[in-house]
């Protein structure tokens, strides 16, 4: 039988060669295969949907300002690129306007919302009805189920997805636990899938038991072969990662 091939998300962009959540890295997944981009989105002071994965610069910028209070051109006048090397100096901080206009077509994007308030999801409305973006072009993610629920209300064309994280995985007596947790937390939200952290409590029989639930299956933190390859045999529906090339030719092995 045949194995489906899994869409690879490239997490904020080829995120190992260039600046997470910026052009350059965005650019280069695409050139790496990658099928989405993911990236992190809050709004500004003077109501722009900005891509930055923090609340603040100060991890990834050369000066630390908040995003939320700040505006569109106070944000662009930070360095989000030296910190990767001399040759990614000067990169800004990009708009999810910027974003959307280099998604090649058939390509799409997973938009993780990091901000909670009512005005983002105004905004991306929008941005989004006044782009020529396909509905099987973006996938909504948050780990927040009010943020989910309230996405299902604002954009019901889109594809929702609740994300899992880490806390999840906890090694092998909690394997049980976990499953019935995610489970329980997927049937309080109107979700069309789930985001998972790709550890131990994951196997074959609780990934179909998700899939007869009519969920599609990601997972994320995937960052080797091996456990690219074993997702796949899963039939995870895609696979989020920092290195989109080498797990296309990780899948790209299987028979």
């Amino acid at each position: 039988m045949k194995v489906k091939t899994p869409i690879i998300v490239a997490h904020r962009g080829a995120s190992y060669k260039a600046p997470e959540n910026t052009i350059p890295a965005f650019k280069i997944a695409f050139d790496e295969q990658a099928d989405f981009i993911e990236g992190d989105f809050w709004l500004t002071a003077d109501n722009e949907i900005v891509c930055i994965h923090d609340s603040n610069t100060s991890r990834v910028g050369n000066k630390n300002i908040k995003v939320t209070i700040s505006t569109l051109d106070e944000l662009k006048k930070v360095d989000v690129g030296i910190r990767k090397g001399n040759q990614f100096a000067g990169t800004t901080i990009p708009t999810l306007q910027e974003v959307l206009e280099i998604i090649p077509e058939q390509k799409g994007l997973h938009l993780e919302i990091k901000d909670n308030r009512e005005n983002f999801l105004i905004r991306l409305k929008e941005i989004l009805n006044g782009n020529n973006i396909h509905t099987n072009q973006i996938r909504i993610i948050s780990f927040h189920r009010n943020i989910i629920r309230a996405a299902k209300k604002y954009f019901p064309e889109f594809k929702a997805y609740l994300i899992l994280g880490w806390y999840f995985s906890k090694g092998n007596y909690f394997k049980s636990l976990s499953k019935k947790l995610i489970m329980k937390k997927l049937s309080t939200v109107n979700c069309d899938g789930v985001v998972l952290f790709a550890d131990s409590y994951i196997d074959e029989e609780f990934i179909s038991k998700l899939k007869a639930e009519n969920y599609d299956v990601c997972t994320y933190n995937v960052e080797n072969e091996s456990k690219a390859q074993k997702l796949v045999s899963y039939d995870v529906d895609s696979i989020t990662t920092n290195s989109p090339l080498m797990i296309r030719n990780a899948i790209s092995k299987i028979k």
